[in-house]
């Protein structure tokens, strides 16, 4: 799968699904690529400033009820009934932030954002162009006038306001100066600071009217048409290019592909039960394969996380080992075998779900079960709307965690889940939640690690923090790059050394010992193996190019050493070749994806190579959750060690003199 893109990159990929998303104000609903509604057939208002992707969802059961109660805490209870009357429609678009955030569209326009603050862990709500300029011409909440043109960032004192009604907290205050309407977060100090600035837009009045799910399927009928008449062309393409099996997870969008793929005549199904998955999700899969007449194989990866965890800790954004034990290895070793063709995983997939899943496309390579085998997408191109739009049209079973507040279903303690995720699992599932808080909680004392690492979800994150996660732990006092060579310590310890072979770096692994005879074997799988020679308890990598060797000691001893140091970047890529097998064999979990994994039948058994059969291609050391994953802690302890690789003086761009 393509690498994941961020910024600018990100957003003109997404760009390219932006959907056309309308309103009809006679019927109150969104309608998707028309220019008139099929209801009333009078023009239809395209909606404004949609940021992309443009996956918008309805919000429902749980989601409703949140939004409201953001809004009366945030606004105040008249904007709530001015905006959102009981059974009014109201559409989600999930935009970035530094963790949940969602548009929030009503009658066509977008009111507000409602997002979770992470301080607080709770949600607020914050009006958009639609909702400031009602809160302050109708004084629904607080508000405030100013005489003069507005800026962001600006510092308004109290004694600058024409006409004002002010929170008593530090909430948002809705704005109205000479240059258009506004939204400012209230100081300690009692002045506002200008958050966002809107210039006057056209004209409008938002009526918001009860509307059912049913009444925006009739309106978006013959959207859902050609749709699945799309899929369903597309599914009779590929299902010919192996054995096609449908991957359920009790999720809406794998359920819709499900119905989908049967609709092309494909029924051979299969469930992967990771053992963290809800109940809700294994009930919603059982009862979709049982309406759907699905030929449905049931794989389970049993406690298989739960063993695993004491080998690698918490998995992470960045240390996202868990893929490899609780899906990819059980689905190598009962899935693979049962398959011998190349098999088509017929899935869910959208591209609106991230950069990555964009750039896939329809048809690609599966990561999961092997490069020749292939991942379709037959609902690549449809939003969240389109999804439940059909599980209402086909009376598929909806798991019902997405009327409780759900957004997206999968592990209940995926390190990708956002905070308030995870706060919407302590309420609904505690038992789940508690097992996994005191394994967390335990992990943070055994390595001295604050108590909010677990109570924020700082444990997400593994070797590197984004910069909103940074600043958020300064506010709580809390030095990451601290947190970050903790955990790293407690997984090796590192030395300084100087001798005739130069500077030695020693890296002491938390191993009892190093078969070097089987190592020596298993440095074929990175093409090290014709640079080694053995000596006395110790097996040494020498690279003459990179001016560096590697001595490694049957104690589990890695000495790294160079006389020069000038060759960083070559000595941290010999490094990792090393390292990365060695880990396979030292940290081996015993699940047996490299065997499966290998084109060559090269691995006979978990870290045991034939090196007659081995091409060196490296398949089973980036399978491995230990050379892959594990071994990361050990590159990242050194590379924190390592001098910058060094610039000739004046070459470096910021070394010139100006002139």
């Amino acid at each position: 799968m393509p690498g994941r893109l961020k910024g600018l990159a990100a957003t003109r990929v997404y760009r390219r699904y932006l959907p056309r998303l309308g309103w009809c104000r006679e019927c109150g609903v969104p309608v998707l690529d028309r220019t008139t509604c099929p209801l009333c057939g009078t023009l239809v208002d395209r909606v404004e400033h949609l940021a992309p992707p443009g996956d918008v969802r309805p919000a429902m059961g749980h989601d409703f009820s949140i939004v409201r109660e953001a809004a009366s805490n945030s606004v105040g209870k008249e904007f709530t009934r001015r905006v959102f009357p009981d059974g009014a429609f109201v559409l989600f678009n999930r935009i970035q932030a530094i963790d949940a955030a969602e548009a929030v569209i009503v009658d066509g326009h977008v009111v507000g954002v409602l997002l979770f603050d992470i301080v607080k862990r709770k949600w607020v709500f914050k009006p958009d162009y639609y909702g400031a300029k009602l809160v302050v011409d109708e004084q629904l909440g607080p508000y405030a006038v100013v005489g003069k043109s507005l800026g962001a960032g600006q510092i308004i004192e109290p004694n600058e306001l024409v006409e004002a009604e002010l929170p008593e907290d530090d909430g948002y205050v809705a704005l109205r100066g000479r240059n258009g309407y506004g939204v400012a977060k209230k100081l300690s100090t009692g002045a506002l600071r200008v958050l966002k600035v809107w210039t006057p837009r056209k004209r409008v009045e938002i009526k918001p009217r009860p509307t059912s799910l049913r009444i925006v399927l009739e309106a978006n009928r013959e959207r859902l048409e050609k749709l699945e008449a799309s899929a369903i062309e597309f599914l009779l393409k590929v299902k010919h290019m192996g054995r096609a099996m449908i991957a359920i997870s009790g999720g809406k969008d794998s359920s819709v592909a499900a119905a989908l793929a049967v609709k092309a005549g494909i029924r051979e199904a299969y469930f992967l039960d990771t053992g963290l998955e809800f109940p809700e999700t294994i009930e919603t899969a059982e009862k979709l394969s049982q309406k759907l007449g699905l030929k449905t194989r049931w794989i389970a990866a049993g406690d298989s996380f739960w063993k695993a965890l004491h080998i690698y800790g918490p998995p992470a954004r960045d240390y996202r080992w868990c893929c490899k034990v609780v899906k990819l290895a059980p689905l190598a070793r009962q899935l693979k075998p049962f398959v011998m063709e190349r098999l088509v995983t017929i899935t869910g997939q959208r591209g609106y779900e991230s950069t990555q899943r964009a750039q896939a496309g329809q048809l690609a390579p599966s990561a999961s079960t092997g490069l020749e085998d292939l991942i379709a997408a037959p609902i690549q191109y449809w939003t969240s709307l389109d999804v439940f739009l059909y599980i209402n049209r086909e009376n598929l079973p909806l798991n019902p965690l997405y009327l409780r507040g759900y957004d997206r279903i999968g592990c209940y303690l995926c390190p990708a889940s956002r905070l308030s995720e995870l706060e919407t699992v302590k309420k609904t599932h505690p038992s789940l939640w508690s097992r996994w808080e005191e394994y967390l909680s335990r992990y943070a004392r055994e390595r001295s690690l604050p108590r909010q690492w677990v109570d924020y979800g700082l444990w997400r994150w593994r070797f590197s923090f984004p910069g909103e996660i940074v600043h958020l732990a300064k506010k709580l006092g809390i030095n990451m790059d601290i947190v970050i060579q903790k955990t790293l310590l407690s997984n090796a310890r590192h030395s300084l050394e100087y001798s005739r072979k130069g500077t030695c770096h020693t890296i002491q692994l938390d191993t009892p010992g190093i078969n070097l005879d089987m190592l020596r074997k298993l440095l074929r799988t990175t093409g090290l193996d014709n640079k080694t020679r053995m000596a006395k308890d110790k097996l040494i990598v020498e690279d003459s190019e990179a001016d560096v060797s590697i001595i490694i000691h049957r104690d589990s001893r890695i000495e790294v050493c160079s006389k020069s140091w000038t060759k960083t970047r070559k000595i941290i890529a010999v490094f990792v070749k090393t390292i990365q097998p060695l880990y396979m064999l030292v940290k081996c979990y015993g699940c047996g994806i490299c065997v499966a994994s290998c084109p060559e039948n090269a691995m006979k058994a978990p870290h045991t190579v034939d090196p007659s059969r081995c091409t060196s291609c490296s398949t089973c050391v980036h399978t491995c959750p230990s050379a892959s994953k594990l071994s990361r802690h050990t590159i990242v302890l050194l590379e924190k060690q390592l001098p910058r690789t060094r610039v000739s003086r004046g070459t470096h761009p910021h070394s010139r003199k100006r002139r």
